[in-house]
């Protein structure tokens, strides 16, 4: 019987139960030289502790937790777990371990067929992804190539987190700071200091964000392809699944890091990071926003045209979240 378990004997049977006596051909003794065969199912009795479960190694009705055993005489039996384990020894580790290598083959299975039900729709749309990020990437790398120095700059405001365009300020200090700093040689001297000064927020921190986006659609698009045989190991199969559910988390941030791409990109934005610039006397050259993109301010002829992003299908994103709905 341990060995007649095939994928859909495994698929079809339930291996944790509620209610132990939700079963047929149940019987209350141990027959005469009867061995165990095989742990058929865990149990965790839903109304302990008003209804206890009956064992039939101790006789008595004590048990939350237990297991159903088929002997060799092709008899089932409800056993405590406990006591199952000083009945039989050995094998009934041997038996539970069975069980619980069914039933993680079991959820296997179960999440193969979720994404067997997903599969021709991703695979319908991760080369459209593909061809969005791809371009989306080009935009990235441009705008670095192209803006270095200011690149570099909002990449620390992105990392920083609060999204704060600052400049620092030279403002007098107050005469009251002036006379606990004064100097008894050079009483007269006016003093300056420094201020930290926020001119604008920007927008779509995400399009710094590190993640390749079409080495991560590309990636899911092979982990799809991987994971496409069901009768594989057990062990490989939560491989390749863990490789597929590592993908659609990818998947997910890149959809986010496409809206930021698309806020960053705005005229909005743009606009925000030309003034802020200008204003900022650590950037040596200043940009310029105008409707169709953004440019050096001593060079109107070197910058970067703003252009629509491709559209992003986020149906998508629907396959991902009904493969999740029931996990």
């Amino acid at each position: 019987m341990a060995g007649a378990f095939n994928t859909d004997n495994i698929r079809n049977t339930v291996f944790r139960l509620t209610d132990p006596y939700d079963q047929s051909d149940l019987i209350n003794c141990i027959p005469e030289d009867a061995k165990l065969l095989d742990i058929l199912n865990i149990y965790e009795f839903e109304r302990f502790p008003t209804e206890k479960a009956f064992c039939v190694v101790c006789k008595g009705r004590r048990h939350k937790r237990g297991f159903t055993a088929a002997l060799t005489t092709g008899h089932r039996v409800l056993v405590g777990s406990a006591c199952g384990q000083k009945k039989f020894g050995a094998s009934w580790e041997e038996a539970e371990k069975r069980l619980r290598l069914r039933s993680d083959h079991q959820y296997e299975l179960l999440m193969y067929d979720r994404l067997t039900m997903i599969r021709e729709e991703l695979q319908a749309k991760l080369p459209q992804w593909l061809r969005v990020f791809e371009h989306l990437e080009g935009r990235k790398a441009a705008f670095s190539r192209i803006f270095g120095e200011v690149a570099s700059r909002l990449n620390e405001v992105a990392i920083r987190g609060d999204g704060r365009l600052t400049v620092h300020r030279k403002v007098r200090t107050s005469a009251f700071q002036q006379a606990l700093s004064r100097d008894d040689d050079d009483d007269s001297k006016e003093r300056f200091t420094y201020q930290e000064v926020t001119v604008g927020t920007l927008l779509g921190s995400g399009f710094f964000d590190p993640l390749h986006t079409h080495r991560a659609v590309a990636q899911a698009i092979q982990s799809v392809k991987d994971h496409s045989f069901e009768r594989a190991l057990m062990l490989d199969m939560n491989k390749r699944r863990k490789a597929v559910e590592r993908s659609f988390e990818n998947l997910q941030r890149c959809a986010e890091i496409y809206n930021d791409v698309d806020a960053f990109l705005s005229s909005e934005n743009l606009a925000t990071v030309a003034r802020w610039t200008d204003q900022n006397d650590g950037i040596r050259r200043k940009l310029v926003a105008r409707s169709n993109g953004l440019f050096f301010s001593d060079d109107l002829n070197r910058g970067i045209t703003i252009l629509p992003l491709p559209d992003l299908d986020e149906t998508l994103l629907n396959c991902i979240w009904e493969y999740r709905r029931a996990g």
